[in-house]
């Protein structure tokens, strides 16, 4: 019986109201159109940790940055090498997994929190890179305007002093393509279809390229 080819791990990141989840359900409906099959998946994600973090996120716990940033990284590595669900299984049958956020979001918004870089890249450094990070790069009034209008409650970085450091710390990282992989960065001011319409440019750019090579 034939191996299944590994499949490609694609990473969504930007700040939140960036349009990351948008972006990511659109991407997969045009990969299904191309007969790749393509799980979507996130993080923090929906196994124990994932729920502990979410609910400091919401301000529902307190938690120290620190104890945020280990509970990030734990939550990390059953994302990857959980048996039952973890993405390296799901590379290794051959689909591709969209993530929305991943280790590029934990170095960003945790160091701008006054975390140690290098610390945080430590405690991160079973995470293989993605493939693909497409980076939706949205302006801060565009993001607070969309959190605003979607969101009832505050979370911990629904502010712009807090979303500007945080698009600082990004914009550092994205030259990293040991972290990145290979770099998809769109504008994300525009409407759905407008983003989408630059994100598949270049994306079918490197599906060409990976082809090829």
């Amino acid at each position: 019986m034939k191996k299944p080819t590994p499949g490609k791990f694609i990473v969504f990141e930007g700040l939140d109201g960036a349009g990351t989840s948008t972006q990511m359900a659109l991407l997969k409906n045009w990969l299904s159109q191309q007969d790749i099959f393509a799980e979507v998946t996130k993080e923090p994600s929906n196994g124990p940790a994932g729920v502990v973090i979410r609910q400091a996120i919401e301000e529902r716990i307190v938690m120290t940055p620190t104890a945020i940033a280990l509970a990030f990284a734990c939550d990390r590595v059953d994302h990857l090498q959980n048996d039952a669900n973890g993405v390296q299984k799901s590379l290794g049958q051959g689909s591709w997994v969209l993530c929305d956020r991943y280790v590029l979001s934990s170095l960003a918004y945790q160091s701008s929190e006054g975390m140690d870089l290098e610390w945080l890249k430590a405690i991160n450094r079973f995470a293989f890179a993605p493939h693909v990070t497409i980076f939706v790069d949205t302006s801060i009034e565009v993001c607070v305007e969309r959190i605003n209008r979607r969101s009832s409650h505050n979370e911990l970085f629904h502010h712009s002093d807090k979303l500007k450091t945080v698009r600082t710390q990004y914009q550092q990282l994205l030259d990293h393509s040991e972290l990145t992989g290979h770099l998809v960065k769109v504008n994300g001011d525009g409407t759905e279809q407008e983003v989408f319409a630059e994100l598949i440019t270049q994306f079918q750019q490197w599906m060409e390229q990976s082809t090829a090579s």
